[in-house]
């Protein structure tokens, strides 16, 4: 996840813990530490991805008055819409052109939208808010049309991904480089010799959000997967998730030689992909 907790975090905390010595260090982690908005955005940059693609402007209105903006990519007869959520710091204007080149050949539409504060989108992000917005893009997404709805979530997007599934029926997740909660994630990331001399505090919006306990309730097809070589959501969080995942139509992919920011140019995403959307078809063939 981008949360510019990186290993330099970890080097900065044993200094202070070498220094100071007698004392042990509190941290207090917050929203802040994961949202963090960029702006400057502009949908041009998208029309080099496929000449065949649609490509309509999206705004959508939030409950409290602001507008996300984003944008519908369209194809001949998709097997389901992906409505993609990013990582920290995604745009569409910045990130795009690359999950939407690769989703787009999964046979799929793509809606995606920058989040509050972000990119196009008005307002100011939290946990609270932001929660609200996901609904309200998944409801969208359905009034788009009858085909199934695919949740794909990375980094910070794979939470707001999750928390969708545990408030609406999504007919598949994709969880890319998540994590199964930030406790366990913070945890996993420091490492054990400091972690005697640390007291973290968490906010309390960060703690609601759990998806390790979405997928302990989640029963529609599921597909965890992570890079090889990601640094900052720990593959043992991915092993944790998938473990602990109920469906009996769950995937584990960990994308060999790849790290956090890549891990959808794995060899074998089109594979597992596929498997996914062949599930979704089979569960939502008329009975």
């Amino acid at each position: 996840m981008d949360l510019n907790m990186k290993h330099s975090l970890h080097l900065i905390i044993l200094i202070l813990l070498i220094l100071s010595q007698t004392a042990c260090k509190t941290i207090n982690i917050s929203e802040s530490h994961f949202i963090k908005p960029n702006k400057n955005i502009t949908l041009s940059t998208l029309s080099a991805i496929n000449n065949s693609v649609q490509i309509t402007p999206i705004e959508i209105s939030a409950h409290d008055g602001n507008t996300l903006r984003g944008t519908y990519l369209s194809i001949a007869n998709p097997k389901a819409t992906v409505v993609y959520f990013g990582g920290n710091e995604f745009t569409i204007q910045r990130n795009s052109a690359g999950p939407a080149t690769i989703l787009i050949e999964q046979q799929v539409n793509i809606l995606m939208l920058d989040y509050r504060g972000y990119g196009q989108s008005s307002g100011i992000p939290n946990i609270k808010n932001m929660k609200q917005d996901a609904l309200d893009i998944y409801d969208f997404a359905k009034q788009q049309s009858n085909i199934p709805i695919v949740l794909h979530g990375h980094s910070l997007g794979s939470m707001i991904a999750g928390y969708i599934a545990t408030q609406r029926p999504v007919d598949g997740l994709v969880l890319e480089g998540s994590i199964t909660n930030v406790k366990q994630m913070t945890s996993a990331r420091i490492p054990w010799y400091a972690k005697p001399f640390i007291n973290i505090n968490f906010s309390k919006q960060l703690t609601t959000i759990n998806n390790l306990k979405m997928v302990q309730d989640y029963k529609s097809p599921l597909l965890i997967m992570t890079g090889e070589n990601d640094m900052q959501t720990p593959i043992s969080l991915a092993k944790e998730l998938y473990k602990e995942a109920i469906s009996s139509q769950k995937q584990l992919y960990i994308a060999k030689g790849m790290h956090h920011g890549n891990a959808l140019k794995g060899a074998e995403l089109k594979s597992k992909y596929a498997v996914l959307l062949s599930q979704i078809t089979k569960n939502n063939v008329p009975q």
